[in-house]
């Protein structure tokens, strides 16, 4: 690893918008200089009106205090303005660092937005301020990425429906000719849309995923890419739910963790049971956990549904949450919408967790758009805080 690339060397650059931090740094001092100006001029002025006696070569002299204590203050001034202007010079490059980071990294990647790269993603550090803002940009580059990683998908869907009619026309014993003619005008304009569509960049992943949607919908545990594909998974299928246990869960455990008691009051509608095996129990829960988050969210998506993977413990939630991030997790459970997948562990797993997270989804399908993650948060806390209601 070059010095450059190296991030410890490159944290202790500081001067990262030189312009910006100079300018900052510069206004400061100027104004230290003028206050340290100023009062100098009040204690000159306000002590002209008075005498000072001194003695000078044995004789005693008399003076104006303004004048007497001139050279002093003038003095006194300048070492206050260079001691404090050098702290502040200091204290505001650390501080001014912490902002001009951010700017900058935001500016890079709105660059690459412009350039309609959607891969991008704003992150900083915990001292970094503007937080708010690179969250809202972040939030900004999923929203322009999702509707075009499913207008590609869509695209491919209509290559393939045009194939199809094309084959369909072929057996028929229509002209190969008469075919082209008439499905020309739609495989151009496919293609222009394509080509408008390729200006944008996405993630490799997400490309992944939104390509093998009808797969994914079919066999969930091709949902999570990222995952190892040599775990063995214990799966389990419900009207809403398709649960993964991994081999090394126990599952009575977690069967016992997902307490449901009063979860039931006030559904006019319970899932149906299908076994009595601890598994098919933990599906029945995770069920009518969700028919009562659609209660009292008061939101039910059409053809809804979920993939659940329950690991051991959180040590195996966070390798997973740094593969697909590539951060420190700090959750017991989360939910991932382009996966369409909840994320929890057998040691963290409860009814509450379940609703808070299921509560996400519901919140992601019902919503044409995706609503800000503040007030996502919101309203899935409001269904673990009255789950039992």
């Amino acid at each position: 690893m070059s010095p450059t690339t190296d991030p410890k060397n490159r944290r202790r650059i500081y001067f990262i918008n030189k312009k910006f931090q100079t300018k900052f740094i510069l206004r400061f001092c100027l104004f230290v200089i003028f206050t340290s100006l100023v009062m100098i001029g009040l204690v000159y002025i306000l002590s002209t009106k008075t005498t000072t006696t001194s003695f000078e070569n044995l004789r005693l002299i008399v003076k104006r205090t303004s004048d007497f204590i001139l050279p002093t203050l003038i003095l006194s001034g300048l070492i206050a303005s260079i001691l404090v202007g050098s702290a502040c010079i200091i204290i505001i490059l650390f501080v001014s660092h912490r902002i001009a980071g951010p700017l900058y990294r935001l500016e890079k990647s709105l660059t690459e937005i412009g350039k309609g790269n959607l891969a991008v993603d704003v992150r900083l550090r915990k001292t970094d301020e503007i937080k708010a803002l690179a969250a809202s940009v972040n939030n900004m580059i999923r929203n322009l990425r999702d509707p075009i990683s499913i207008s590609q998908e869509k695209i491919k869907e209509l290559e393939n429906d045009v194939s199809r009619i094309k084959n369909e026309l072929q057996q028929k014993g229509i002209a190969e000719n008469e075919i082209d003619k008439t499905l020309r005008p739609f495989a151009q304009k496919i293609q222009q849309i394509k080509h408008n569509l390729s200006y944008f960049k996405i993630s490799l992943t997400a490309s992944l995923i939104f390509c093998l949607l009808p797969v994914l919908s079919a066999y969930a545990q091709a949902t999570n890419a990222q995952l190892p594909e040599e775990q063995e998974w214990l799966i389990t299928k419900s009207y809403f739910c398709t649960i993964y246990f991994r081999y090394d869960v126990n599952i009575k455990t977690v069967n016992k963790k997902i307490d449901t008691y009063r979860v039931d009051y006030g559904l006019t509608t319970k899932p149906p049971r299908l076994g009595e095996e601890a598994k098919d129990i933990i599906a029945y829960k995770f069920d009518l956990i969700f028919l009562k988050v659609q209660e009292l969210l008061d939101m039910r998506p059409k053809d809804i549904s979920l993939n659940a993977k329950i690991y051991r413990d959180k040590n195996d939630l966070d390798k997973v949450y740094m593969e697909i991030f590539d951060e420190e997790n700090k959750f017991i459970a989360f939910y991932i919408f382009k996966l369409n997948t909840l994320f929890a562990n057998e040691k963290d797993i409860s009814a509450n967790v379940l609703a808070h997270e299921i509560a996400h989804c519901i919140i992601d399908h019902y919503f044409s758009v995706i609503p800000p993650e503040k007030i996502a948060e919101m309203l899935a806390q409001y269904a673990d805080l009255h789950l039992r209601d």
